[in-house]
């Protein structure tokens, strides 16, 4: 059975850079008597990335696919099939990875979407491993493109919503990326094991309410929910419960790996998964911490993107280089969590 390889990622970040402390200007945080820095100091996103108008989340994760081929050298006609993973979207109907394939001029492949909160591109890439194993494919492109900035409030009537709504959703951001993955008989290397898993008891945390047949004209019900605590927390609560499995899984540890490519709810999350790590499985928490790619300092939260973008940032800088061990980490609303290791 062939094995499927990450032959490149992509990355697409929107040239305008919006700071915290714009946004919280135009929140109106000084009007409402709101300190200023509340944003960073309870998430760490210091910045992020929106879209331009007029650009679309098919823009975005076409921008990052097309980067994607041009780094492997492969062009869109040897696409046989393409996968769209995101929590935005550019519209209900047909699914977004139509649009995405004609940007791309990507005319001999099947595509689709898939819908799974954060998890979504971990599915995506899963499900492209099943394809390649199966011979159902020889080179899948997941892509993501998210535009977090179209669903984000900006303009609150009193202090009591602002709190409530605005801190935590202002560290959301824009961008895309994408893993180009092809079947290889070469060994050492590629997708190794994953595990999905969702708690569906939880699926009421941090809801976007519109968009659907239960709110269908209400364009209060499209702004994103304002706290992620609920799903960290709960996150923190489900590492507890897989880490003594891990090693029966994947053949090792967190403890094992040379890099962990977490999802970017916030940087605190970072101290606290790498406390429970050196809790649960041994060492200290500065290493695993050390480990960890965190960018949600200068991108923010982009959702389905937070894996590809952080893993284009840790090629980018070192972190991961050719035959290092690396887990891939994802929990999203719903609540599912999603963990892949990986040979780069």
């Amino acid at each position: 059975m062939k094995k499927t390889h990450i032959l490149s990622v992509g990355r697409y970040m929107p040239q305008r850079i919006v700071t915290s402390e714009e946004l919280e200007e135009r929140c109106g945080f000084k009007k409402f008597g709101v300190k200023m820095g509340l944003t960073k100091m309870l998430t760490g996103c210091a910045q992020r990335h929106y879209a331009a108008e007029g650009e679309y989340c098919s823009d975005i994760a076409a921008k990052a696919g097309l980067d994607a081929l041009n780094i492997a050298g492969v062009e869109p006609s040897e696409i046989d099939a393409l996968i769209f993973c995101s929590v935005t979207q550019d519209f209900a109907e047909p699914a977004t990875a139509n649009v995405v394939a004609d940007k791309m001029n990507v005319r001999n492949a099947f595509v689709f979407d898939i819908k799974n909160a954060c998890n979504a591109f971990l599915n995506g890439v899963d499900v492209a491993d099943s394809l390649i194993k199966t011979g159902k494919a020889e080179t899948v492109l997941v892509v993501s493109g998210e535009a977090f900035s179209r669903w984000t409030k900006f303009d609150y009537d009193n202090k009591a919503e602002l709190m409530e709504r605005a801190p935590v959703a202002l560290s959301l951001g824009d961008g895309g990326g994408a893993f180009l993955l092809r079947g290889s008989d070469e060994e050492g290397c590629g997708i190794e094991k994953s595990y999905f898993h969702t708690y569906s008891d939880s699926w009421n945390h941090n809801v976007v309410w519109g968009g659907g047949v239960m709110y269908p004209h209400d364009a209060d019900k499209l702004y994103v929910p304002g706290t992620t605590k609920g799903i960290a927390d709960r996150q923190l609560g489900i590492y507890k419960g897989i880490l003594p499995k891990l090693k029966d899984i994947f053949g090792m540890t967190f403890a094992d790996a040379d890099c962990i490519i977490p999802t970017q709810v916030a940087r605190w999350v970072v101290y606290n998964m790498s406390d429970l790590f050196a809790e649960q499985l041994g060492g200290e928490p500065e290493e695993y911490v050390k480990k960890m790619v965190s960018v949600v300092d200068k991108f923010g939260n982009v959702g389905s993107s937070n894996i590809p973008i952080a893993a284009y940032e840790a090629i980018e800088n070192g972190m991961v280089k050719k035959g290092y061990k690396t887990f891939a980490v994802s929990v999203g609303v719903g609540i599912s969590e999603g963990i892949m290791s990986i040979t780069f």
